[in-house]
Parts: C-alpha cells; sequence; structure tokens
C-alpha cells in the first residue's frame, strides 16, 4: 500500500490527467462504449506532463485504481493506436483489483472480469456489480477473500484462444472459480471479450448472458 504522501501525490496526478483528457481519448472509449459522463465517473484522462515513471505513456489514456476509500493506488494506461503493447504499468507497481467499490453495496452476486475496460462497462454502462483484474497473471490467492458472502460470483475470461491453442482466458477464469465459493464460469463466444458483446449485441443481451434473468 502507497504511503499517505505517495496516495496524495497519485490523487492530484488522477486528477491532472483527467483534466486533460483529449478528444482523441473520449473518442476512443464512445467507440467502445463508454460515454463522457462514465469516462468521468471513472477518472480516465491522458497522460499530460507525465508522473514518474509514466513517461513512456505520454498521450495514453490513464486509468486509475482507486479504493473503496477514494484513494488512489496506481495506473494502468491503454494506448489509442493499434500499436503492442495495448496496456502498460508503471515498473513495479503491485497488482490491484480495478473498480473495488462495487464491492461495498449489498449485492446477492457480483461479476469478476478481466481488465478494466470491460469492467467499466460492466459496472457503468450495465449497471451491474463487477470488478476487473489487470490481467491474466495478476490474480492473487488472498483477492478470493473478498468474496464470501455472495450467492453467486460469474466468472467471465476472455474468449480468445491463441495460435498455439491456448485460452488465456479460460484458464483464468478455471483458476479463480476454484478459488471461490458459489462462483460460476460465464463463457463469451468465441473471439470475444464482455466489450465485444456489448458492442455487437447490446446491453440486454450482455446482461442475461453475464448474470441471467436478474
Amino acid at each position: 500500500m502507497a504511503s499517505s504522501a505517495q496516495q496524495k501525490s497519485l490523487a492530484e496526478v488522477a486528477q491532472r490527467y483527467t483534466q486533460a483528457i483529449s478528444p482523441e481519448a473520449l473518442k476512443f472509449l464512445e467507440e467502445r462504449g463508454i460515454p463522457n459522463d462514465i469516462a468521468f465517473k471513472y477518472r480516465f484522462g491522458s497522460v499530460s506532463d507525465p508522473y514518474s515513471g509514466h513517461e513512456y505513456q505520454e498521450g495514453w489514456i490513464s486509468i486509475p485504481y482507486i479504493t473503496a476509500l477514494d484513494m488512489v493506488v496506481g495506473f494502468k494506461f491503454r494506448r489509442l493506436d493499434n500499436a503492442k503493447p495495448k496496456y502498460g504499468s508503471p515498473a513495479g507497481q503491485k497488482a490491484h483489483l480495478y473498480n473495488v467499490k462495487d464491492l461495498i453495496p449489498l449485492s446477492p452476486y457480483i461479476v469478476i472480469c478481466e481488465g478494466e475496460i470491460d469492467a467499466v462497462v460492466t459496472s457503468g454502462v450495465l449497471g451491474i456489480p463487477c470488478v476487473g483484474v489487470p490481467g491474466v497473471q495478476s490474480w492473487k490467492p488472498h483477492f478470493s477473500k473478498l468474496f464470501s458472502g455472495y450467492d453467486t460470483v460469474y466468472i467471465v475470461g476472455d474468449n480468445d484462444i491463441k495460435e498455439d491453442g491456448s485460452n488465456p482466458g479460460a484458464e483464468f477464469a478455471k483458476r479463480v472459480a476454484g478459488e471461490i465459493m458459489n462462483s460460476q464460469i460465464v463463457q463469451l463466444p468465441s473471439g470475444m471479450d464482455i466489450n465485444d458483446h456489448y458492442l455487437m449485441h447490446g446491453a440486454e443481451a450482455t446482461k442475461l448472458l453475464l448474470v441471467g434473468e436478474r
């Protein structure tokens, strides 16, 4: 956990990036079904006047990691073009769950998905409680303790089969489901993540796929 001084500094950086969000970044998000009001709710921004360690991601979309107590503890970055890697994060940053505020409201169910964009679409756009895991290798065993008490925990991995035949999203879902009681794996259509499904099939069909008749 970052110190109080570090948290204050990161919060100031997040605010600066949000205030500097570019039209290109807002268009990028809108094309993925995230309207401006939702983008600002989650404090998306553009890396401008980079904070130390963020220099490589100048111009990228900034995605702050915010605790349930509204403290900024880290960042993820998404580039606007199709070059790789698509995402970046500061060197040495600890893995955190994204959108942990959704763990606070009482709900009989919650979704665990891969990535920040999918979490924002699920929670902010579809209105389904959801937390995101920043990559299939970032799940930590102690995370499972946060999901006790739910009637159902829906686990959604990207259904992206690689050239070697592996499917990291399916492996992620199986691993997480094996560590959480009352979990249920949701399988997306081949080649899709939640954002893809929402853009292709719309809100109601995606809600039905993720959590059924709720």
